[in-house]
């Protein structure tokens, strides 16, 4: 009687534009032969996910699927700014949310989006901030 614990991902599907879902079952057989149910976890792999532990049939989908501008648009999707370091061709409402999430303190525009601090004081502050 010789127990084995199995575990394969049996399922893949791709999920709108930036999910993959991977379902991995877990099975025990003895000498060759299920016993009990299958039990099964899931996980999302997404443009930003390391790929360094998945199975080689995630990777080449994960591969196929998210591109250079997939990876960018999901960044601008989950942040509210593009990868890469702040330029001028980030608007204003991009490089504050930039700001604020590096804990960076700049003058905020207000709900109609007038005001704050300008496109170059905003990079200045970044720039001040990324030398610190």
């Amino acid at each position: 009687m010789a127990l084995e614990k199995v575990q394969e991902v049996d399922q893949i599907e791709i999920k709108g534009e930036y999910s993959i879902q991977v379902r991995q079952a877990t099975k025990v057989l003895d000498d060759g032969k299920q016993i009990g149910g299958v039990s099964y976890h899931r996980h999302v792999v997404h443009p930003d996910s390391s790929l360094d532990n998945e199975d080689a049939k995630v990777k080449k989908i994960a591969d196929s699927l998210f591109d250079d501008d997939c990876k960018h648009a999901w960044q601008l999707q989950q942040h509210g700014y593009p990868s890469g370091d702040p330029s001028d061709s980030w608007s204003k409402a991009q490089l504050g949310k930039y700001c604020s999430s590096r804990g960076i303190d700049y003058n905020a525009m207000n709900a109609e989006g007038q005001g704050g601090d300008s496109k170059a004081e905003l990079l200045e502050k970044i720039a001040a901030a990324s030398e610190e």
